[in-house]
C-alpha cells in the first residue's frame, strides 16, 4: 500500500506544472465503495482511495485515469463435499462416491489491492454547490486469493496407498479482475 501511495503522490506532484499551465487538464483525490460478485467469494463493498487525471475535452465531457488502492478482505467457506473419489464402478452411484471418496472443507479468503481506471465522463450543468456527474469506462483490480483445504474424511472403503498424499495445504494465487464499469459522482 505504501508504495502504491508514494506512486500515486509522485505522479500527482508531477502533473502540478502541467495543470498550471494548462487549465484543461485537473488532478484530484477520489474515495469509492466498489460492490459486486468476485466468481465463489460472496461480493461485499470493496472501499478504495486514489486520485485522478482528467483532460477536459468540453464543457460536459471528460477523459480520466483513476489509479486506487483498495483494502478490503472477504473470506467465504465451502462447507463439506467429496473432492475426488475412486469409484469400482464406470458410473457410481451418490453412495459409492461417499464410499470410495475423500471429503474436503475449503475455505477462500480474498483480499482487494491496486486498481485503474479509465473513464468518460459527463457533468450536468451545476445547481448550486453540487454538480451531478455521470461516468462509464474500464476498470481493473488486482485480488490475492488464499485457498485453505483441509481433508475431513476418507471414505471407509478407499484403500489408499500409505504414499498416497492427501489434498491438504493452503495456496494462494495472484487474479486480475477486469471489466466494464459506470457510476454516479456529485461534485462539491
Amino acid at each position: 500500500m505504501a508504495r502504491t501511495g508514494l506512486v500515486l503522490g509522485l505522479v500527482l506532484f508531477g502533473l502540478a506544472p502541467m495543470v498550471q499551465a494548462q487549465s484543461r487538464v485537473y488532478v484530484g483525490a477520489t474515495g469509492a465503495v466498489d460492490t459486486g460478485q468476485r466468481g465463489n467469494i460472496p461480493g461485499g463493498a470493496v472501499p478504495s482511495l486514489g486520485g485522478i487525471v482528467g483532460l477536459r475535452m468540453t464543457d460536459a465531457w471528460s477523459i480520466e485515469l483513476e489509479l486506487e488502492r483498495a483494502w478490503r478482505t472477504t473470506t467465504s467457506g465451502s462447507g463439506e463435499s467429496v473432492l475426488i473419489a475412486f469409484p469400482p464402478t464406470g458410473t457410481p452411484t451418490r453412495a459409492e462416491i461417499e464410499l470410495y471418496g475423500i471429503r474436503v472443507r475449503d475455505e477462500r479468503k480474498q483480499t482487494a489491492g491496486a486498481g485503474w481506471s479509465a473513464l468518460a465522463v459527463w457533468r450536468g450543468r451545476s445547481s448550486g454547490r453540487a454538480t451531478p456527474a455521470l461516468l462509464a469506462g474500464v476498470s481493473s483490480r488486482i485480488y490475492h486469493t488464499e485457498l485453505t483445504r483441509t481433508t475431513t474424511a476418507v471414505g471407509p472403503l478407499l484403500n489408499l496407498p500409505p504414499t498416497y498424499g492427501l489434498p491438504d495445504g493452503t495456496s494462494g494465487r495472484r487474479m486480475v479482475g477486469t471489466g466494464l464499469t459506470g457510476g454516479l459522482m456529485i461534485l462539491v
